[in-house]
């Protein structure tokens, strides 16, 4: 049996998926919650901060379970979007399963990426990085910024943005993203979401809520989309799980706003027994990847809950069958980070939003009153 090490800044659905395929899993994030302990070897805590892992920390704790496990790989996750140069110090240490730094930094300096894209005939929205005359339907965007809660309204910004920061135009639409599987020259398809945006926070009016999975895609828009991942794995060079972030545009048009050259957390929606793990693996070896998703009628979902205030996690709440991510008992989570997943299925994508915000309303409920009590 392999072991695998686990890198990412929530590591608990890869650790899912590897555990499910019948890998050993040992995983380094940032939240050691007990979903994660659940179906992990080991865990162990990482150091983070505004740019991402702290490099020290990161190095010493791989060294150290490599000592223990000569034999093992390592799969990362979410978390080295800023530091991809990070990579190249674990390359040196074990196998890394992963784009390249220089792949990373391609996709996620926005300068780059839109150049990239235009290339490949892929639509793009326009961007800056000096103030626009006119601030109205222009954002700010942190350069290579995750969760959404980076963005903001240019026009609510009294100060000049720092150099991390660039400015795109706002595209009015529908925010959908795309999960495939790339092998540097072609790329699979294995489903399109559409992306939920959280209402908790009026100073965070793009932060990432979560996603539903659709079940009824129109056969136009599904090669559409394909054509453009195609086109990106090309053009890049992209390997294994990964994920696409556009809008369709009141024109009908896709625009596309972001590539993530990693596995996108939503994948666990269309996992099956570890099936997507494997085929993440396999898309950097020497073989044809022979993957096929078993589609079926039912759509699924996830969304985010975050702490209103700080809070402390106590063995009094009790959470329900469909929360994920549960944090660990005598825990602090920070105001506006992420204290866990709420899940739900049906027929209905509809349905699933609804039952989503019926959830994140009952967690609301629960977290508060024992915050209240004690």
């Amino acid at each position: 049996m392999t072991d695998v090490l686990i890198v990412a800044r929530s590591g608990r659905a890869l650790a899912a998926s590897a555990h499910q395929a019948g890998y050993r899993v040992h995983v380094l994030d940032c939240f050691a919650d007990d979903d994660t302990t659940t179906v992990s070897n080991s865990i162990h805590q990482l150091q983070y901060h505004c740019e991402g892992f702290d490099k020290t920390d990161l190095v010493g704790q791989v060294k150290r379970l490599v000592s223990c496990y000569p034999e093992a790989i390592l799969v990362v996750g979410t978390g080295f979007e800023q530091t991809p140069e990070l990579l190249d110090s674990l390359a040196t240490i074990m196998p890394v399963f992963s784009n390249s730094e220089s792949i990373i930094h391609s996709l996620k300096d926005p300068v780059s990426l839109f150049k990239l894209l235009s290339c490949a005939s892929i639509n793009v929205p326009e961007i800056a990085l000096t103030r626009p005359i006119e601030p109205d339907e222009w954002l700010v965007k942190k350069i290579a910024g995750i969760g959404g809660g980076h963005v903001q309204w240019l026009s609510r910004l009294k100060l000049d943005i720092g150099t991390d920061c660039y400015y795109q135009k706002y595209i009015p639409g529908i925010v959908l993203s795309a999960i495939f599987l790339a092998k540097e020259t072609h790329a699979i398809l294995i489903g399109i979401n559409e992306q939920l945006q959280s209402e908790q926070f009026n100073e965070m009016p793009f932060l990432y809520k979560g996603v539903v999975k659709l079940n009824a895609i129109e056969e136009q828009h599904r090669q559409n989309v394909i054509e453009i991942i195609t086109r990106i794995t090309k053009k890049t060079r992209l390997v294994g799980l990964c994920g696409v972030d556009y809008v369709v545009a009141e024109s009908g048009e896709i625009v596309v706003l972001e590539v993530n050259p990693r596995p996108p957390s939503s994948f666990e929606l269309y996992d099956q027994q570890g099936a997507l793990f494997d085929a993440h693996l396999a898309c950097f070896g020497e073989g044809e990847v022979d993957y096929q998703f078993k589609q079926n009628n039912y759509s699924k979902g996830y969304a985010i809950y975050y702490a209103q205030q700080e809070i402390q996690i106590s063995n009094k709440i009790v959470w329900p069958d469909w929360v994920k991510d549960k944090p660990s008992v005598g825990s602090t989570i920070t105001e506006k980070f992420p204290v866990c997943t709420v899940h739900a299925k049906d027929k209905s994508v509809s349905n699933v939003k609804a039952v989503l915000q019926e959830q994140l309303n009952y967690i609301e409920t629960i977290v508060m009153a024992e915050q209240h009590a004690a």
